[in-house]
């Protein structure tokens, strides 16, 4: 608990490094406001496609206009733009917190550095990901291929096989995650490549797993609470919607600063560095 009481006070001392994340998260969301349809909007729809399916495929702009009202054009728009701001954001607050971390403070100017220094290892890092993302996919199908030929061997005996696979490849999609959580830390903090940075993650993950899921769980609550509250300011227009941006926010730094300080606590500092040296092997 000690780097995550750390972590919260760097934070709200450092709250400068809260406004990149925050723009990143509230300029999607404002974007989709209100283009949420109702169920009986969704379920007109459903039923114009399947009464006049040629009608909307040979008028283009019938077509649109039916995912403009299903609020699909907006949520893709988002979605989009989100990935887009991610990019900046992302490695601009991690280059701020590492300032933050060896400097004791950051300001307005520290921004633009933060960015330069990181977005390339970002992209590597987002490029990388995808490669990792793809393999796991080819894993994941190959195993649930396995999975069903096992209940069509047993019939119906082999249900709970099935139940059992799907649980342990739930367990392993989490603990991946959690394993993971000092890749782009990594790369940041020690300007590791992004395969060198993967290794090290599993490394580090491996001696402090049963902290990062507490941790995981604990501002996973604290968040769904506080959004619980902000619910009762519904009546307020846009009001909600800034507070849960904020909250998501802070949530998301905070552990972004909480996983750099642990991943710190175990690389050797000075002193460990020189003693090694000295050291008559």
């Amino acid at each position: 608990m000690k780097y995550f009481e750390d972590a919260f006070k760097f934070v709200t001392k450092n709250y400068l490094i809260l406004i990149p994340v925050f723009i990143a998260t509230l300029v999607p969301a404002l974007l989709i406001i209100g283009s949420a349809p109702s169920a009986a909007e969704i379920q007109a729809i459903f039923s114009d496609f399947q009464q006049y399916p040629d009608y909307f495929l040979n008028n283009p702009d019938a077509f649109f206009e039916a995912l403009r009202v299903a609020g699909i054009g907006n949520s893709a728009s988002s979605g989009a733009i989100a990935t887009i701001m991610n990019f900046m954001a992302i490695p601009m607050t991690a280059g701020l917190i590492k300032m933050g971390l060896n400097n004791g403070s950051v300001s307005i100017n520290d921004f633009a550095v933060a960015l330069g220094s990181n977005i390339g290892k970002y992209l590597r890092y987002f490029l990388a990901g995808i490669l990792l993302g793809i393999l796991l996919a080819i894993a994941i199908i190959l195993y649930v291929i396995a999975l069903i030929s096992i209940l069509a061997a047993m019939g119906d005996s082999g249900i709970f096989v099935l139940l059992l696979g799907f649980i342990l490849l739930f367990v392993f999609g989490v603990s991946i995650a959690f394993f993971l959580s000092f890749w782009f830390g990594a790369m940041v903090l020690d300007n590791l490549g992004a395969m060198a940075a993967l290794k090290k993650s599993f490394a580090v993950a491996k001696r402090c797993f049963w902290t990062l899921v507490g941790i995981g769980l604990l501002l996973a609550l604290a968040e769904g609470m506080v959004s619980t509250v902000v619910g009762f300011f519904d009546f307020i227009p846009l009001l909600p919607l800034i507070l849960r941006t904020a909250v998501t926010a802070f949530a998301s730094v905070v552990h972004m600063v909480f996983l750099f300080m642990i991943y710190r606590s175990f690389q050797p500092s000075a002193s460990d560095k020189e003693q090694d040296l000295n050291r008559i092997y």
